[in-house]
């Protein structure tokens, strides 16, 4: 069985924001690399990232090195530096032949973190160096593609970015589950999806620390990297179905990632719930409460065009398939991230409480058509 990994990660380094890549305008504050106490961190604006303690607190596993000295949080990884960073494609093809992936779809790391930066043109400067750096690494490569990444604070930089990233190669464009502060439904996000559905390009909505006001709730990284991380994820599902962005582009193809299936027969529930109530109870005494969307909830799920991804041991897995169709589930390795299961396939492909036909489905059919691969 072909199995097409739909998430895995790349480790970013200083070729990423090289002279080759970055606006000439933004080399003399390009993110540089430093290490403290054993670890490395981006400095950006004089501000290190990640930022594990304090307010905001976050983790990340970029940068891998400094100066060649492999950081703490390095040590130990299975992936090599080539492999974890993409400057030795060849090792990162081993690495996932070592686990039976013939097909490989690439996200960001670092910008799995918001903001980076407050410098509007500085976040998009940063953004598209990113996305010219993997266009030329990986563009044309039959077995790994990737995702772009966009400034959602500079919306027609964002859509020019949209266009770049499918002459670069992309197959997707990954999302946070906020534009900060803003849900993914705001009106002004409208010329990015139609960019989006313009050039035929998934949204991949990223699991990560996107909205301020939530992420400012933690200070200590266990519960910020169980509820600022994941929770956005929900708040992007019940935007992009509840703020009607589905009705006005029913052509987008979504898929969120990384935060497994369990929440979805949850959500789905509530909004369903909600949606009858506000439908046919209070709407009658204030009008304006009700209901943007104009469907229920699971009608958009059985268009075929919204996708969630699975953890290999998702206990409920079954239950999930047979509420959204086996049709709407992908895989994904994060490789090469510290906290992942390796040879995650293996493990989805033998358990014995889902058939086989899913098992396709979900590793092969499924993928290939979210991305558009043969």
């Amino acid at each position: 069985m072909r199995v097409i990994d739909a998430d895995g990660h790349v480790e970013e380094n200083l070729e990423t924001f090289s002279d080759k890549y970055l606006d000439p305008a933004f080399r003399s504050v390009r993110p540089r690399v430093t290490g403290v106490d054993g670890l490395a961190y981006w400095v950006i604006e004089e501000q290190l990232y990640p930022r594990r303690v304090g307010p905001g607190c976050h983790n990340l596993g970029t940068p891998t090195n400094v100066n060649g000295q492999l950081a703490a949080h390095t040590l130990g990884k299975s992936d090599s530096i080539g492999s974890m960073e993409l400057t030795d494609i060849a090792a990162r093809v081993k690495a996932m032949d070592d686990e039976d992936i013939a097909v490989q779809v690439i996200y960001t790391t670092l910008f799995l973190a918001y903001p980076l930066t407050t410098n509007v043109p500085l976040a998009t400067a940063l953004t598209s160096s990113y996305d010219r750096w993997m266009g030329d690494r990986l563009s044309g490569h039959q077995r790994i593609k990737w995702a772009a990444v966009v400034n959602l604070d500079d919306i027609p930089s964002a859509v020019r970015q949209v266009h770049e990233a499918k002459k670069l190669g992309a197959v997707s464009v990954m999302v946070l589950g906020t534009a900060g502060d803003d849900m993914l439904d705001h009106p002004r996000l409208d010329p990015f999806y139609a960019a989006l559905c313009q050039e035929n390009l998934a949204l991949g909505v990223h699991v990560g620390w996107s909205c301020p006001s939530v992420n400012n709730l933690y200070s200590h990284i266990y519960p910020s990297g169980v509820i600022a991380f994941h929770v956005p994820l929900l708040m992007a599902f019940t935007a992009l179905v509840s703020g009607g962005v589905l009705d006005r582009f029913p052509e987008l193809k979504v898929v969120f990632l990384e935060a497994g299936c369990q929440w979805v027969p949850f959500i789905v529930e509530r909004m369903h719930h909600r949606f009858k109530n506000q439908g046919s109870t209070l709407r009658k005494f204030l009008p304006q409460t009700a209901p943007i969307q104009k469907l229920p909830v699971q009608d958009y799920i059985k268009r075929g065009n919204i996708y969630f991804s699975t953890e290999v041991e998702d206990e409920i897995l079954p239950h999930v398939l047979h509420l959204v169709g086996e049709s709407q589930i992908i895989f994904g390795s994060d490789m090469p991230h510290g906290d992942r299961d390796r040879c995650a396939a293996a493990i989805l492909q033998k358990r014995t409480d889902i058939s086989e036909s899913a098992k396709e489905s979900i590793l092969d059919k499924n993928p290939a058509r979210l991305y558009g691969l043969a």
